[in-house]
């Protein structure tokens, strides 16, 4: 992954390496949140960020009555991940600081300034920013598979491969209920690609989409690698009219480009009734106007992935909600 520039005219950058100072919870063992984000308004589940190096938290983004959150607030890494908290430049001046003292950055206040910090070790780590943190500026790393509980109203919140995890995020009029590995939707939003696994565990057997849900730009292309061998698989969205090849290739895939703002709701032909069944909620979707129609076999994707894919956009209106 290419490293981006972190210094410019307006920004400044620190960096450290988060390997103590965890709160209790060693994975494993439950870790309540309940009381650090008690007050908090913009906690709306856990965002799954696992799988990727490096993650990007807003530093004054909205919420807590003006521009006083991270966004988002909960998010959930792999060890060994980097996180680039990003300024905003709104809200006044902000700081990020480990609750336990572990790390903290400088009081800043100018759109595009960041500061980093590598965390290598599986836990929990709650920070704030101290000038509004009592206005409700707290949030946290969850580092590897520890279980959390964020709300009250949470009975539990399970590790991600807990086959009893209950949704928190929307379930899309019921398109995701009953999908055995659903959560949350994954927030891929920043990523030009996204790939999507195949006969991913889940549903009784190989028979899921990982994630199941995800958040994207507009603009950006999903691709579905096929990894299951209890196939054939398909990737499959009727009201928008596009259909993969039903097959059991491992290392099969299908790619998809995404623009405007929607919601796709695909299915796998064969196990669509067994749970295997997925999303992709497109910039601040679901809206009227999903994408404008291309399609082409392979495309400019050919020099990203080594299999043919198709690649395509298609015209589609669409009138859902997210409840």
């Amino acid at each position: 992954m290419q490293r981006r520039q972190f210094m410019g005219a307006a920004g400044t950058v620190a960096l450290g390496t988060a390997a103590t100072g965890m709160a209790a919870g060693q994975q494993g063992d439950e870790v309540s949140l309940i009381d650090w984000f008690d007050g908090v308004g913009n906690v709306d589940g856990l965002v799954d960020k696992t799988g990727e190096s490096e993650v990007t938290i807003t530093v004054g983004a909205q919420g807590n009555g003006g521009a006083f959150a991270f966004g988002p607030p909960a998010v959930r890494i792999d060890p060994g991940t980097t996180v680039v908290w990003e300024w905003t430049g709104n809200g006044g001046v902000h700081d990020v600081a480990a609750e336990d003292g572990s790390f903290a950055s400088e009081m800043q206040g100018e759109a595009g300034a960041t500061f980093e910090q590598a965390f290598e070790e599986a836990g929990v780590v709650k920070y704030a920013c101290n000038p509004h943190k009592n206005m409700g500026m707290r949030a946290a790393v969850i580092v590897g598979d520890v279980p959390v509980t964020l709300t009250a109203s949470e009975s539990t919140a399970a590790s991600p491969d807990s086959q009893e995890q209950e949704p928190t995020g929307p379930t899309f009029d019921g398109w995701l209920e009953g999908v055995e590995n659903y959560g949350t939707v994954a927030d891929k939003r920043g990523q030009d690609t996204v790939t999507v696994t195949v006969g991913a565990e889940g549903n009784g057997g190989q028979y899921a989409f990982d994630p199941p849900a995800i958040r994207v730009d507009p603009g950006t292309t999903v691709v579905w690698e096929w990894t299951g061998t209890e196939g054939p698989y398909s990737v499959v969205d009727d009201t928008l009219g596009f259909a993969s090849e039903h097959t059991n290739d491992v290392g099969n895939r299908y790619a998809m480009e995404f623009s405007g703002s929607g919601l796709s709701k695909y299915h796998c032909e064969d196990y669509r009734e067994r749970g295997m069944r997925g999303v992709v909620l497109v910039g601040e979707g679901p809206q009227e106007v999903m994408s404008k129609s291309s399609l082409a076999v392979g495309g400019g994707l050919l020099a990203l992935v080594s299999a043919p894919i198709l690649f395509g956009l298609r015209e589609h209106v669409r009138d859902t909600t997210q409840e």
